[in-house]
């Protein structure tokens, strides 16, 4: 995700499209993480997973997915196999800490939902960071 090293033209472009895609991502998500601990929920008495925002207010984009890529993917509910969308997640290009998993809680935006992280994997010299997502329920404990 640096471009050190890259001859000043080349640098230059990669700054460009940076910034063309920062202006593109005009929703905002919350980066959610389960801890591995729980806690008591007072009205319900049931133990429920504590979460920890990884990030807030984070720049997001949510995008089709490239040509070629996958466009679904299976998943097992109820011993029933059903396929769900997946789709692109686009993030300024120096977003860290970001895991398989996590959930992005976009609360600003055209398409307000909660979207859980397929693959976090980054790239060098990239306009976004770009990961795959799908579309899943509010944990009922965010409620």
């Amino acid at each position: 995700m640096d471009a050190a090293g890259l001859p000043a033209r080349l640098a230059a472009r990669l700054a460009r499209g940076r910034a063309m895609a920062e202006a593109r991502m005009t929703s905002r998500c919350a980066v959610m993480r389960k801890t591995g601990y729980t806690e008591q929920d007072e009205e319900t008495g049931l133990e429920v997973p504590v979460w920890a925002a990884i990030h807030v207010d984070l720049p997001l984009r949510l995008a089709g997915v490239p040509r070629g890529a996958a466009t679904h993917r299976t998943v097992n509910v109820g011993g029933v196999d059903i396929e769900v969308p997946v789709r692109t997640a686009n993030h300024p290009h120096d977003t860290a800490d970001l895991h398989d998993g996590d959930l992005l809680d976009i609360y600003a935006g055209e398409t307000p939902v909660v979207c859980q992280i397929l693959e976090s994997t980054g790239q060098d010299q990239a306009t976004a960071r770009r990961m795959l997502v799908f579309v899943v329920d509010r944990p009922e404990e965010w409620t």
